[in-house]
């Protein structure tokens, strides 16, 4: 059983599926009716499993000091360049030195949960399930995204493609093996995958052994060999960004882990929606 696990956030309002919702400051960083930020509620709203040292957000460099200031006892890991989640989702891998087997929550900052407990309930039975759950694929134990219904045949989401015939039980949560993730499909495409009533949205919430995803991330694309020498200099970090291409994790670690077997999917029943909708 994982005993602890921690948190990295993606805070930047250009790392969700969908575009910004507009205005220039990120909407993770932007307040709501009651003064809070997003970002300062995807902490709180995991504050009873995870503590606040134990929190990490990946971030743009311009906007470093505006979550130094919002949020005092995390490690900020500021990038040069945004270069969508794949980039941002090593950098925290590489950069952060966690136990191998340890759970890592990730979060992109961007969206609302109107059930608190249920969304708890579920990190916490997946957390606990990666210590005793085998996968194909070359990996101790599966990466968990977990879905949302989607709402609408858009484009811009990345649809998760289950296989109901192999569904399992953890704790009191239904999850399925992914057979395809397919990550901004085309309009006719998005359309048929919608209108099959078998896909789920990536709701941009994933769960992984540090390890698993290191290893996922080695196996599919060559982030590692550009990040890992080079993410404790500015100037070397600098250098490695210009030549990354902006893709998603889904796009690229997912999409190859899941032909392979190793990515299950959770459908989260929790009143998720993305912010400012």
């Amino acid at each position: 059983m994982i005993q602890r696990m921690y948190l990295v956030i993606l805070a930047d309002g250009r790392t969700r599926q969908r575009p910004p919702t507009g205005g220039e400051l990120p909407v993770a960083f932007q307040q709501t009716d009651d003064g809070r930020t997003g970002l300062k509620r995807t902490v709180e709203r995991l504050a009873p499993l995870i503590d606040a040292l134990d929190v990490v957000v990946v971030t743009d460099r311009r906007h470093g000091q505006t979550v130094r200031s919002l949020l005092p006892n995390a490690l900020v890991l500021a990038e040069p360049i945004h270069r969508n989640t794949a980039a941002s989702v090593t950098l925290a891998t590489v950069a952060v030195e966690r136990p191998a087997d340890e759970a890592m929550l990730v979060v992109i900052a961007d969206h609302e949960i109107g059930d608190d407990d249920a969304f708890r309930e579920a990190v916490s039975t997946m957390a606990d399930s990666l210590a005793t759950t085998e996968t194909p694929g070359g990996l101790a134990a599966p990466l968990v995204a977990f879905g949302v219904t989607p709402t609408d045949p858009d484009p811009g989401w990345s649809y998760i493609r289950p296989r109901y015939g192999d569904a399992f039980r953890a704790g009191a949560l239904r999850g399925f093996p992914v057979d395809g993730l397919e990550a901004n499909p085309p309009a006719p495409r998005a359309r048929e995958l919608f209108d099959s009533g078998t896909t789920y949205w990536s709701a941009g919430i994933y769960l992984w052994r540090r390890a698993d995803i290191h290893a996922a991330i080695e196996r599919y694309t060559p982030l590692l060999t550009l990040i890992e020498p080079a993410h404790r200099s500015e100037l070397a970090l600098a250098a490695a960004y210009d030549r990354i291409q902006p893709l998603s994790i889904d796009e690229t670690v997912l999409a190859g882990a899941a032909g392979d077997g190793a990515v299950v999917t959770i459908p989260l029943d929790v009143g998720w929606r993305p912010s400012g909708e």
